[in-house]
């Protein structure tokens, strides 16, 4: 089976390292960018863990069609990239290759579900935590389940199947489980980003700065409760009490840069529309108000234009 990511951020860097460390055959990282593809081929992966490092082999390249068809693609760029990359390695995709999408957010659904992939994809959510510090070199920063789902059409044949791709993962020492229903699972991850990443790319704090700031935790607790609202009226089956979920997590990840702020401090687009800027978009449909969501959406916006080329 020839296995592939697409994506070399950290949470790229840290699958392919770890299916490298099972499969028979290098595992091919794809890029948008041969500079980077190169260094990649030249030094591989490395993974800091507890301490030590470790390096893995890799198949870089910008080129998808050097990849061929793949069994599996872990698909692992940002929600932002998602239409042009899913472009991009058309190459890659066969009837029977499988396609894991890990975006946050939820806008990629509906890019996925509307590009009509030769082969079958699947959604997946997880709760490993990785930091990029270089090119191809990643920082573990803790397990965490990994659920993978079908949504509604993406369901389809693969050589793969599903199990069979739970089960190579959990071979890498990963904790991974099929959900019968994705989309809880989804949202439920959702309305933790929609309380944590934007405020702390506003407020310039790691996570458990939220928790700290008066300000920041009622705002935080008004963004969530308006997205579990929206969540409801669409009748998904989302966790009783996302609040308390928010600040659970706050306080597991206290010392986490999230990436929205790793994207402000770095001059990056941000994920803000696939994250609370979906929750709006689905509220207006719906008729809810939602303004604590529109408030850190335009806020996000307004700091992104102040940095971000224009492009008349």
């Amino acid at each position: 089976m020839k296995c592939a990511v697409v994506g070399p951020g950290a949470l790229g860097c840290l699958l392919a390292a770890s299916l490298g460390s099972v499969c028979d055959q290098p595992v091919w990282l794809v890029d948008h960018n041969e500079e980077r593809a190169q260094l990649l081929r030249q030094q591989g992966v490395v993974v800091e863990k507890g301490g030590r490092s470790e390096r893995f082999a890799v198949r870089a390249t910008a080129d998808p069609a050097q990849v061929g068809f793949a069994d599996l693609v872990l698909f692992c760029v940002k929600s932002t990239a998602v239409a042009t990359t899913l472009n991009h390695i058309r190459p890659m995709m066969a009837e029977k290759s499988l396609l894991l999408a890990f975006q946050n957010g939820i806008s990629h659904l509906e890019e996925l579900k509307a590009f009509g992939l030769p082969g079958a994809w699947a959604v997946a959510v997880t709760a490993m935590g990785a930091t990029l510090l270089g090119p191809g070199r990643v920082r573990f920063g803790g397990s965490g389940l990994t659920r993978l789902g079908w949504v509604g059409a993406g369901c389809g044949k693969s050589a793969f199947g599903l199990q069979g791709a739970a089960d190579l993962l959990a071979r890498t020492g990963m904790a991974v489980r099929v959900e019968p229903e994705i989309l809880s699972h989804v949202w439920n991850k959702l309305l933790v980003n929609v309380g944590i990443n934007g405020l702390t790319a506003l407020y310039q704090c790691p996570n458990g700065g939220l928790l700290a700031h008066p300000e920041a935790l009622a705002r935080m607790r008004a963004a969530v409760e308006e997205a579990a609202m929206v969540a409801r009226a669409q009748g998904i089956a989302i966790t009783a009490d996302p609040v308390a979920l928010t600040m659970e997590v706050c306080k597991a990840t206290s010392a986490n840069i999230s990436s929205m702020l790793q994207d402000v401090r770095k001059g990056r687009a941000t994920e803000i529309s696939a994250i609370n800027g979906a929750v709006v978009a689905i509220a207006k449909d719906l008729g809810i108000s939602v303004p604590a969501n529109e408030r850190i959406l335009a806020e996000i916006k307004s700091l992104e234009i102040s940095y971000l080329p224009y492009f008349p």
